[in-house]
C-alpha cells in the first residue's frame, strides 16, 4: 500500500541522515588539515627551540641549521593556510626571518607577531580550538 505522507517522510529523513554524513565528513577532514597543520608547526617549533638552546650553550650560528628551519617554517605555513590564515602568515614570516635573521630587528619580530612565545601562544590555542 502506498502512502505517500510515509514516502515523503522517508524521503526527508533520507536527506537529512544524508546531510549529517556530510557535516560529519567535514568536520573529520577539517580535524585530518588541522592534525596536519599541528605536527608541521610542532616539527618547526621543537628545531628551532633545541638550535636557540644549542645558541644559548655558547655555540656559533650554524648558517645550514638556520636554513632547515627556515624551510621547517615555511613548509608549516603551507598546512595551516587551510585552518588558521593568519598563523600560516606568520609562519611564513618566520621562515623569512631565519632565511635572514641578521636583518630583523625586534620591532619587526613583535609587529609582524612571530616571536616564538607567540607562535606557540596561537599554537595552544588552535589545538585547543579543534580539541
Amino acid at each position: 500500500m502506498y502512502i505517500p505522507e510515509l514516502t515523503t517522510a522517508i524521503a526527508i529523513f533520507d536527506r537529512l541522515l544524508t546531510a549529517v554524513g556530510l557535516l560529519r565528513a567535514k568536520k573529520k577532514e577539517r580535524g585530518e588539515r588541522t592534525d596536519q597543520a599541528l605536527y608541521a608547526l610542532y616539527a618547526a617549533l621543537n628545531e628551532t627551540k633545541a638550535y636557540i638552546s644549542y645558541l644559548e650553550s655558547g655555540k656559533k650560528p650554524d648558517r645550514k641549521r638556520e636554513l632547515a628551519i627556515a624551510k621547517l617554517w615555511q613548509d608549516a605555513s603551507v598546512p595551516l593556510r587551510q585552518v588558521d590564515r593568519d598563523l600560516a602568515r606568520r609562519c611564513f614570516d618566520k621562515g623569512s626571518y631565519w632565511l635572514e635573521p641578521n636583518a630583523w630587528t625586534e620591532l619587526m619580530i613583535n609587529r609582524k607577531r612571530i616571536g616564538l612565545n607567540q607562535v606557540i601562544k596561537s599554537m595552544r590555542d588552535l589545538l585547543m580550538e579543534s580539541s
